[in-house]
């Protein structure tokens, strides 16, 4: 993927298999969305890294793991906000298993750093947020007041007007703003994160190094080639393996990080928290 500007906001989307959170990228991020995605949104730059699958338990433990380092690389360096995303009015067991899996994942720590996003805002009608959620259950309470009692609810249905979704996303990323500043600017880091970006480092310049090789052997074959031909066609050649060279370099990030997911260079850092998935 793309480097990620330094201002943007970077958001982990976490929930159930199945559970709608596309819906909810879709809805912050203003438009259909696959796994990731930026977009300007409220004013500001925002990565939207959704997890489908990430806590599927029936999954093997080699799928959830890959889906980790995924969501690792694409959130790096660590998000600004893990939003727990819950549908309003239900808090079931499967939602209080995610949010263990989440600390199991990343730890306690992590909770500093989650906001919960209640779907289905519009069966609110004119109740407030704050009074549907004085008649939860305890889990819920003492979810919130884990996380620091950081909520909102957002709406993704058609029915609901353009201007009031904005206003909702603008509501999240004031949120999100106010999060960030209580934790002086910190984004969430974990030694996941610490040992990806130093791979990443590695293979950027196991890559300049093999790229670099290449394009000197490919200009050897054509002086080589035409030794004895027009000098203007031989500059036109190695102008030409120049340019796709210093391409190759500008998109040397994506191709690190795609060769760091497709080994599962991850997996060595993982277990030791992986493995407690299929213990919940």
């Amino acid at each position: 993927m793309a480097a990620t500007p330094n201002n943007a906001l970077r958001i982990l989307l976490v929930r159930k298999t199945k559970s709608g959170k596309s819906a909810t990228a879709n809805t912050i991020l203003g438009g259909k969305v696959l796994e990731s995605e930026i977009a300007a949104q409220a004013g500001r730059e925002l990565l939207v890294v959704d997890t489908p699958g990430l806590f599927d338990t029936k999954e093997t433990l080699n799928t959830t793991c890959r889906e980790i380092s995924r969501c690792v690389l694409a959130s790096c360096p660590g998000p600004h906000a893990i939003v727990l995303v819950l549908r309003l009015g239900r808090h079931t067991q499967e939602e209080q298993q995610t949010v263990a899996l989440v600390k199991n994942l990343f730890g306690k720590a992590a909770m500093k750093y989650m906001i919960i996003l209640f779907t289905r805002r519009d069966e609110l009608g004119d109740q407030s947020l704050s009074d549907f959620l004085k008649d939860a259950d305890v889990n819920l309470r003492s979810l919130l007041q884990e996380c620091g009692d950081s909520r909102c609810a957002i709406s993704n249905s058609m029915n609901t007007e353009q201007a009031e979704k904005e206003a909702q996303v603008q509501e999240l990323v004031e949120l999100i703003d106010k999060m960030v500043q209580n934790n002086q600017g910190a984004y969430f880091s974990d030694p996941i994160y610490k040992d990806i970006d130093q791979k990443l480092r590695q293979q950027e310049e196991h890559l300049k190094k093999v790229y670099v090789d290449e394009l000197q052997n490919k200009i050897k074959l054509v002086e080589k080639e035409y030794v004895h031909k027009q000098p203007a066609k031989k500059e036109k050649q190695i102008k030409l393996l120049m340019q796709k060279h210093d391409e190759r370099m500008k998109n040397i990030r994506g191709e690190a990080e795609m060769n760091i997911f497709q080994h599962s260079w991850l997996l060595p850092v993982l277990p030791h928290n992986a493995n407690k998935f299929k213990s919940l």
